[in-house]
Order: structure tokens, then sequence, then C-alpha cells
């Protein structure tokens, strides 16, 4: 078996890598050390890291969602702005 090379992936495939294979702890550990290189992010405890990834999947989730909304609107069924304030968004 091909030991994978999470050092070569960027944080994006590293972080689709996570979630497709949330048992993987060597994954979730170089997740967090690619985290831990961004300017600005200082982590203290490992509940803060899950804290910092629950966020930044709950935005991904976001942007993913309203990016639906979007191909939904320009079905033309419903106007997109319509959409957003039914969703009070």
């Amino acid at each position: 078996m091909t030991k994978v090379n999470f050092q070569g992936m960027t944080k994006q495939e590293l972080r689709a890598y996570v979630l497709q294979h949330r048992d993987d702890q060597e994954a979730f550990h170089a997740l967090t050390d690619k985290l831990r290189e961004e300017p600005g992010i200082e982590i203290t405890s490992t509940e803060q890291m899950h804290e910092l990834i629950e966020a930044r999947l709950d935005e991904a989730d976001a942007r993913d969602a309203y990016k639906v909304l979007e191909e939904i609107a320009g079905l033309g069924t419903t106007p997109f702005e319509d959409i957003k304030r039914e969703l009070g968004i």
C-alpha cells in the first residue's frame, strides 16, 4: 500500500482528504500542522484546533450552500433575491 504524501498536498487537498478519511489521525495532524503555519493563528490546545477546523468547515459549507442557491436561482424558477430573503440571508 502506498503511503499518502500529506506534505505534498495543498491545504485544500488535505482538508478534502481529512473529510473523506475522518479516522486518519496522521492526516488530521498534517492538516493541523498546515493550519499552524498560517500567519495570525496561534493554536494552544487541541480543543482550540477542533474549534478552528469546525469554523472553517462551517464557512466552507456556507459558501457551498450559497453557490448552490445561485445555481438554483439561475434556473429561473425563483429569483435569487427572493430565495435569500426567505432564508434570511
